[in-house]
């Protein structure tokens, strides 16, 4: 038997019931594109609350008030208890030595009734007197006291989603007083309205059955809902990708009561898994009471990418590249590449292979592997004192593998382990012997964990939320330097420890966007704080850098390192045009790296940390290989243009 059912046979077995219709408003209640289906057994748009007879007859109505004339001598009022009749007699329009009207003995007896305290009718009469005056009665029956709240509801354990008590402390009636219809109509509206009551802004549907009732024994209002639940959740659109690369990102099941601003929050990481270039907005097709169809669209992007041409950046400078990559190998997600680079600033030649997997088991458990074999560009050849020409450019050649296991623990919250294991070797620069502790070689081993809190609306371009990340590095490198040349760091086996935090938040100036229009331009306010911190005794190329286009815009590129770092950027990101695809930046950083152990001659390195700073501007162009990013950014060592592709955080 259902809860409401069962309510109903309840108040049949109470003697001498009085039912009175509680009228709706059919917007609230009974109206909406999301109304639920009327189908074989619909829930009513006016719940009709059942109401104990209180064992004293109500007098009969009057059809009409007598029309009788004189001035009212006396309003008497009768059968309240604990209404007072001060309270009643002041929403009469007629007092003591008004002239009588029957039209307004109508409208008086209406008056007192639309107090909602009272159950049936209004009794009415009017009496001559002797004096030619006119005696008014007015006779009511209250509603009972209301010792007890209850709310039930369509759930497993009959309890509503949303706490009752947190309902009642919504609620302007309240126990321990008459209870009264008219506020109790305004209370369910304001709880329960489809499209402006607090339940809908918490993301649910909750619908008020027919059998309000308040039981004659224990005085307790009962209020049994009907919420909405998950029939099924349908994909559309989806032609390569399997279904279940979506829904295994749900906690959103069929079954469950339906949660709107979850849901949502649900299709923002299907969104970020950079599979389509649309997901949603969701639809709620009703198929009976309380049960919906939530039917998500998709539009996917080109998956597969062959491509050959020439990149830049402020780092590699101008490079030859060729890429085979299919980011939605097998229709499940997986991501598989290829990646070749030649030229640049090193004049050699980068080759990358990468893997990632996002779902290795039940639990979400991701795998994200790389082989790589990278010229990593670190000083340009003006850097140091020394022969001018291409190997005076300093380069560090790094061949190895990483691998990283992660694991969500909640929608937003990931944790995860990697290690990566590397083979550092420099090029043969030409420096002063003071210089050369830069060309330091060896092995490294390091063992990472790492915990990122995530809640963007959009990992690419967000325009809220925020992301907040930790990581530890234990590490182990067995150094040396080219040619035995003299450093500050004795050539053998040193271990190392980093620590890292990462914080970023993005206010939109304009309000959070449209749910489902995850490029809605806004304008936004982007910020960032970035800590580090190693050992003093860390090899070289294990330091913190500090410079270029991707940390501290204006100076060049690594033009401070060390063992700790500091940097705080910020960025005004203003949409040009309607789509997104186009944004003007003002922005600013300030930040330091310090406490190196390696100092030189002409390039100053700081012991303690000394703040340096930028101002500039920027355009982000969107592409298919990701945004396209110029800035010119102004320092204390002048003004520099930097290209790169990808935001900056």
């Amino acid at each position: 038997m259902t809860i409401w059912n069962k309510h109903r046979a309840n108040a049949a077995k109470s003697a001498c019931m009085l039912a009175i219709t509680v009228s709706m408003l059919a917007d609230g209640f009974g109206a909406s594109h999301l109304a639920m289906a009327q189908a074989a057994d619909p829930a009513p748009a006016a719940p009709a609350i059942t109401l104990p007879d209180s064992g004293e007859a109500a007098a009969p109505p009057t059809p009409t008030a007598p029309a009788l004339k004189g001035k009212i001598t006396e309003v008497v009022i009768k059968g309240n208890q604990t209404i007072s009749t001060d309270a009643i007699q002041a929403v009469l329009s007629q007092k003591v030595g008004d002239q009588y009207t029957q039209d307004g003995a109508e409208k008086d007896r209406e008056a007192v009734k639309n107090m909602g305290y009272f159950n049936g009718d209004i009794g009415l009469n009017a009496v001559q007197t002797p004096d030619n005056g006119v005696q008014v009665i007015y006779t009511v029956v209250e509603n009972p006291v209301i010792k007890k709240i209850s709310f039930t509801a369509n759930t497993p354990t009959g309890e509503p989603t949303i706490p009752a008590d947190k309902l009642k402390s919504l609620m302007e009636i309240k126990e321990g007083q008459v209870l009264n219809t008219t506020v109790l109509v305004r209370d369910l509206s304001h709880l329960f309205d489809r499209q402006t009551g607090y339940v809908r802004s918490q993301g649910y549907i909750f619908d008020v059955s027919s059998d309000i009732n308040i039981d004659p024994n224990s005085g307790t209002l009962t209020i049994p809902l009907i919420e909405a639940h998950i029939e099924a959740i349908q994909i559309k659109g989806n032609k390569k990708t399997k279904p279940v690369v979506i829904t295994r990102e749900m906690r959103s099941k069929a079954g469950d009561v339906l949660d709107e601003r979850r849901l949502q929050k649900e299709l923002t990481k299907v969104y970020n898994l950079g599979l389509f270039d649309q997901v949603g907005p969701f639809e709620e097709i009703p198929t009976d009471v309380g049960k919906v169809i939530i039917s998500i669209p998709v539009v996917e992007k080109r998956s597969g990418q062959v491509s050959v041409g020439v990149g830049y950046s402020d780092r590699a400078k101008l490079v030859g590249r060729a890429e085979l990559a299919e980011n939605n190998f097998r229709g499940l997600g997986e991501r598989v590449s290829l990646t070749w680079e030649v030229g640049g600033s090193s004049s050699q030649s980068d080759l990358e292979l990468g893997f990632f997997e996002p779902y290795l088991d039940k639990h979400h458990t991701s795998l994200n592997a790389n082989i790589y074999d990278r010229a990593i560009y670190r000083f340009a050849s003006d850097t140091f004192n020394g022969t001018s020409g291409s190997n005076n450019t300093y380069i560090e050649k790094r061949r190895g593998a990483m691998l990283n296991l992660g694991r969500p623990l909640s929608d937003t919250f990931n944790v995860g382990i990697s290690g990566r294991t590397e083979q550092v070797r420099a090029n043969d620069v030409e420096l002063p012997p003071e210089d050369l502790f830069i060309r330091q070689v060896g092995n490294v081993s390091a063992l990472g964990l790492n915990a990122t809190s995530n809640t963007r609306d959009n990992d690419i371009s967000p325009a809220g939320g925020g992301l907040r990340a930790i990581s530890l590095e234990l590490g182990v490198a067995n150094t040396t330097t080219v040619n035995n040349a003299p450093g500050p760091l004795q050539p053998g086996r040193h271990a190392f420890t980093k620590l890292g935090v990462d914080l970023r938040q993005y206010i939109s100036l304009q309000g959070p966007r449209k749910p489902g229009d995850f490029r809605e331009p806004k304008r936004v306010i982007a910020v960032r704080l970035l800590l580090g911190a190693t050992n003093k005794n860390v090899p070289f190329f294990e330091q913190y850098f500090l410079g270029g286009a991707d940390s501290l815009r204006g100076y060049q590129t690594d033009r401070y390192w060390g063992s700790k770092l500091a940097l705080f950027q910020s960025e005004l990101r203003i949409p040009i045009g309607k789509d997104n695809n186009l944004q003007g930046v003002l922005l600013a950083d300030i930040g330091d790296a310090w406490g190196s152990i390696y100092q030189d001659s002409s390039l100053k390195q700081h012991d303690t940390m000394s703040l340096s700073s930028n101002f500039g501007f920027g355009v982000r162009l969107v592409t298919p290989i990701g945004p396209i990013r110029v800035d010119y950014a102004v320092g204390r060592e002048g003004g520099k243009t930097q290209f790169s592709i990808g935001q900056s955080f």
